[in-house]
């Protein structure tokens, strides 16, 4: 039975191989399931043929596409699909659909329990692994986590990270209109706001399948996300996201 309405963003990067097939799964999956729905998806600046077969998919379904040039970062791509949404629900998600869509249905439950976002967790009991994930990506993870605890003081929530997040849409209007960081950090402000603005949130387990290829730089990018995370608190110490 049909129910609702939702917006969903997938910031795309480099995506050429399996954005069309990945989107029909995301379209028939919210077809099928929603009485209407906008899928918005965010060129970040790709590199290869991603914006093509964007604009094919498009010529055979509903889609909106925003077109970011140049490339500025996962965060931003994210930021501007939700900050673009119509619906009251509205998430995002990994465009390599390493959590498959169809695990929405738990998500959506709790929003109607009273969350105002509810997080895809890798940490929470009920964990289905399809793909394990590479051996230095586990690393990074978890002094990721460790920084994280350490800089911005987020003990509450186990895993920010995880591409697969749903929101009421005040909170993703107040949380995203705020945000600063563009790239893979940009999830830990995003919980760090919820915090800070007294959101309820919830983490649900999920089935993963971590796919083979990553974007993720194996010394930038660490580089980087520590930065991030110091910029997220003295953000927070010279006021900047009252």
């Amino acid at each position: 039975m049909k129910s609702g309405r939702i917006s969903v963003v997938v910031p795309c990067f480099n995506e050429e191989k399996t954005i069309y097939f990945n989107l029909k799964n995301i379209f028939d999956y919210l077809n099928n399931r929603f009485h209407d729905f906008e899928l918005i998806a965010v060129n970040d600046g790709s590199a290869d043929k991603t914006l093509e077969e964007l604009r094919r998919f498009q010529k055979e379904f509903p889609i909106r596409i925003i077109d970011n040039q140049p490339n500025e970062g996962k965060g931003k791509a994210v930021q501007r699909g939700i900050l673009k949404s119509r619906f009251e629900t509205v998430m995002f998600l990994d465009a390599d659909l390493g959590i498959p869509i169809e695990e929405l249905d738990g998500f959506l439950e709790e929003v109607k329990n009273g969350f105002d976002l509810v997080i895809a967790s890798r940490f929470v009991p009920g964990l289905k692994i399809l793909r394990p994930v590479v051996w230095h990506r586990r690393i990074m993870e978890k002094i990721f986590r460790l920084l994280r605890i350490i800089i911005i003081n987020i003990w509450n929530i186990k895993d920010t990270q995880c591409g697969f997040k749903v929101f009421r849409r005040e909170a993703a209007m107040k949380i995203f209109s705020r945000l600063t960081v563009k790239r893979f950090a940009f999830d830990a402000e995003v919980i760090f706001l919820a915090n800070k603005f007294g959101y309820k949130m919830k983490e649900l387990p999920i089935s993963l399948q971590n796919p083979p290829e990553s974007h993720i730089r194996l010394v930038r990018d660490p580089l980087n996300m520590t930065w991030d995370l110091l910029r997220i608190r003295v953000n927070d110490w010279r006021g900047k996201y009252k």
